[in-house]
């Protein structure tokens, strides 16, 4: 895609470059390898913080929050999971890692991504498998998919794109319309660890492992790159306007751009260690932000204002899921899903309940009309219905590990 120079902009100390670029990215080397999944998962065991009867944890300067959650979860209200195990798409592979998840808006399909490269479409009833786009190695003559570990999904506002990108540097997008056959393929590019469509579609956002941020629109023209201090981006969204794009990463600061003209609207220095997941309050300018140091943080984008700031938990936090207005679910090395929410006062946040299950790092998060799905280390597919009614249903029928097996081959 034809990119040319646009400028270079400053803020502080920090350098932002806008640019334009002709012809391919250039190739480069990542790490990605099976054996380092399964070192993380073995590496991470470590203890939860407190517990769903535990009294509200400490803010950041050791004063009691203040407050009573909107909907108190105790040890006995938690619900069970409905637990699946992707089946391998071949021999060579025993257990398929849940390495990124995304919703269908139209409330039909789960997208689920392993670390054997393929994506798996699921019915987000029934957690059955329909469909599996690539085969994880492109071979054949008409090669498709993806070639290494698929690190992130999303799906457009209509649900007719589904978009996945990777180790691999490709991103990929496929379209609903057309039975989800490739609709576009961008080679070349770095291993990418996150990419989200803006709210209109019309524009796209991906980060990988350096300083690049990359703007795909659907006129070739304005296919835009940024470049930052920052060598290693994790996350990127758009606000619900389509007026701001944030983007962080290992640094721990918070970027926020213009997406229509690059400007840099706001850097803050926020969290202390690498920044792993974003995203944005329903409707709203609020910003939720997890770190490596457990901390959970809301800013407003709007105001530049931070309005809470809470560490959960002693490991760290690799995803963050939005349940509804009050209520956030974060996970990460310590293998519980923390249930976060926000206090009376509107801007205190403590953890009302914990999910526990998995056995291993949860990698990934998503959340839909009280439902939480989980995936990780342990090589399971989770789903929580966090609906009161359904609690109960789900203990009676499912047990405390309602698993399904993995007892048919995957379809293609």
């Amino acid at each position: 895609m034809p990119i040319l120079p646009i400028g270079v902009r400053t803020q502080g100390t920090r350098r932002l470059t806008l640019v334009r670029h002709a012809g391919a990215y250039e190739m480069r080397n990542t790490i990605n390898r099976r054996q380092l999944l399964v070192a993380l998962a073995t590496a991470s065991m470590a203890s939860p913080a407190w517990n769903a009867l535990a009294e509200p944890p400490l803010g950041v300067n050791g004063v009691q929050l203040v407050g009573e959650p909107t909907q108190l979860i105790t040890a006995n209200d938690l619900p069970a999971a409905r637990v699946v195990r992707l089946p391998p798409v071949d021999d060579r592979v025993k257990q398929v890692v849940v390495t990124a998840l995304a919703i269908d808006p139209r409330g039909e399909w789960l997208a689920v991504a392993g670390d054997d490269h393929v994506i798996r479409l699921l019915r987000q009833e029934t957690l059955q498998i329909v469909r599996t786009l690539g085969d994880g190695q492109r071979s054949g003559e008409s090669p498709i998919g993806h070639s290494d570990m698929i690190r992130t999904l999303a799906f457009d506002a209509t649900g007719s794109r589904l978009a996945s990108a990777g180790n691999d540097g490709r991103l990929v997008i496929w379209d609903r319309n057309e039975q989800f056959r490739v609709l576009q393929e961008i080679g070349s590019a770095p291993a990418l660890a996150c990419v989200n469509f803006s709210p209109t579609g019309h524009q796209m956002v991906a980060v990988g492992f350096d300083k690049e941020v990359f703007l795909i629109s659907n006129e070739p023209t304005k296919n835009d790159r940024l470049l930052c201090d920052c060598n290693d981006l994790r996350c990127c969204v758009y606000r619900h306007d389509g007026e701001a794009l944030a983007i962080a990463g290992r640094d721990g600061h918070l970027h926020l751009f213009d997406p229509k003209t690059g400007k840099l609207i706001a850097d803050q220095h926020l969290h202390e260690r690498r920044v792993r997941d974003l995203a944005f309050m329903p409707n709203s300018d609020i910003l939720v932000s997890v770190d490596e140091d457990g901390v959970i943080l809301r800013w407003d984008t709007r105001t530049n204002e931070v309005l809470s700031r809470q560490k959960i938990t002693s490991g760290r936090l690799f995803s963050l899921a939005i349940v509804d207005s009050h209520r956030i679910a974060a996970a990460g090395s310590d293998d519980v899903i923390h249930l976060v929410d926000l206090a009376d006062d509107g801007r205190s946040l403590y953890v009302s309940g914990q999910l526990r299950g998995h056995v291993g790092s949860v990698a990934t998060l998503a959340a839909v009309d009280g439902m939480v799905f989980s995936g990780g280390f342990d090589a399971t597919l989770r789903r929580w219905d966090l609906n009161r009614n359904a609690m109960a249903d789900s203990k009676i029928a499912l047990g405390n590990d309602g698993s399904t097996p993995a007892s048919e081959p995957t379809p293609r």
